[in-house]
């Protein structure tokens, strides 16, 4: 017998992509109910995006995707996941445009940094502003088929535009001090 075989080491399973992929669903889910509702719009300000975003930019595209994914699998099953502990009603109001654009974020960032794009600081900050624009313009085109594209500035893009500037600069001094902010 010969025991000159090539070592493997096992991925442990809490630490498996499928386990990461549904840690990540959770902590959407989580932040999502961190929420601050205004009252001349019927989108809140959430910790949704902050997650939505860290969590590709930490585990790249295959990970962050997956999340989203199941995240949003679960309100499409009936699980209170969105905001205020919504379900099937939030995949088709006004603020489904921005869970629709979470997913073109996460492949971007995603993508981004598994091809070292977000390394720097800079490529860290860009990624972070595009996901951003990316949900904000598929959250305001939606939006405006129901409060009229006249209000959309006003009711879906200005009033989150100084919570995204603080997630921002959070994403970026949480995904540097993390072990994770590198590719694999």
């Amino acid at each position: 017998m010969n025991n000159t075989s090539i070592y493997r080491p096992r991925t442990l399973w809490f630490v498996h992509p499928i386990a990461m992929s549904f840690y990540g669903a959770l902590v959407i889910a989580l932040l999502t109910q961190v929420r601050i509702p205004l009252p001349f719009t019927p989108v809140p300000i959430t910790g949704q995006t902050f997650a939505v975003i860290l969590w590709p930019l930490l585990f790249g595209r295959t990970i962050g995707v997956s999340s989203i994914g199941i995240y949003l699998a679960a309100g499409a099953l009936g699980l209170p996941v969105f905001s205020g502990f919504e379900s099937l009603t939030a995949l088709w109001g006004p603020t489904s445009g921005y869970l629709m654009g979470f997913v073109a974020a996460g492949i971007l960032v995603g993508g981004l940094r598994d091809r070292g794009f977000t390394a720097t600081i800079l490529g860290m900050l860009l990624a972070i502003v595009s996901a951003v624009t990316i949900i904000l313009a598929c959250g305001a085109l939606v939006l405006g088929l129901f409060v009229g594209y006249e209000n959309v500035w006003v009711m879906g893009i200005a009033p989150f535009l100084l919570a995204d500037v603080v997630k921002t600069m959070l994403l970026l001094v949480t995904s540097r001090a993390s072990k994770w902010n590198t590719r694999s």
